[in-house]
């Protein structure tokens, strides 16, 4: 694999750079956001530079900027910048009833406490199982990495994933329903 290496990078910034702020842009919908993302792309880049096939530098730096827009939107869904819902909050499917969009939030927050909590839960049940879950699942590494990264074949991460999932489906079914039908 032919990676991205230090004399590279300069001409690989200047070649993508506006790809990627257009892309943070469109997706996030504001420039200063965009601005924000952009560097943390190439700095993301830039760090993990080795790891990076250049030959599909494109497809990388455009994921890249995309999710980076979904984590701040999810981070940040809750703030209300200069006292405005619209602005950069992602709440922009605010309804005409303050006590339906109130509802609406403390409901997301609870969801949100209750993924911390499984997650929280999972780490202290079993650290093996809670970095295959997170690299897997969350960082959407392959599996095939995954494995080697543990330093365990591709067969006992899956052992390691179905376990981890089963455990959470057996102790947290019920709280989950329960929360779905609020």
């Amino acid at each position: 694999m032919d990676s991205v290496t230090d004399m590279d990078f300069d001409k690989v910034y200047e070649e993508n750079v506006s790809i990627v702020y257009r892309t943070a842009l469109y997706y996030s919908e504001n420039e200063h956001v965009a601005e924000e993302i952009t560097q943390e792309v190439f700095l993301k880049l830039y760090i993990s530079q080795e790891n990076v096939n250049i030959n599909a530098i494109n497809a990388w730096l455009i994921t890249a900027a995309k999710n980076m827009v979904r984590n701040h939107k999810r981070d940040c869904w809750h703030e209300v910048p200069n006292g405005d819902f619209f602005d950069d909050g992602g709440m922009d499917i605010l309804t005409d009833s303050a006590e339906e969009d109130i509802m609406t939030i403390l409901h997301d927050r609870e969801y949100h406490g209750f993924i911390e909590k499984i997650f929280g839960d999972l780490y202290r049940m079993n650290e093996r199982w809670y970095d295959a879950i997170t690299i897997t699942y969350l960082l959407g590494k392959p599996q095939k990495e995954v494995a080697e990264n543990m330093g365990v074949s591709l067969e006992v991460l899956h052992s390691m994933l179905y376990r981890a999932k089963k455990w959470i489906q057996r102790k947290y079914r019920e709280e989950y329903d329960n929360l779905s039908d609020t």
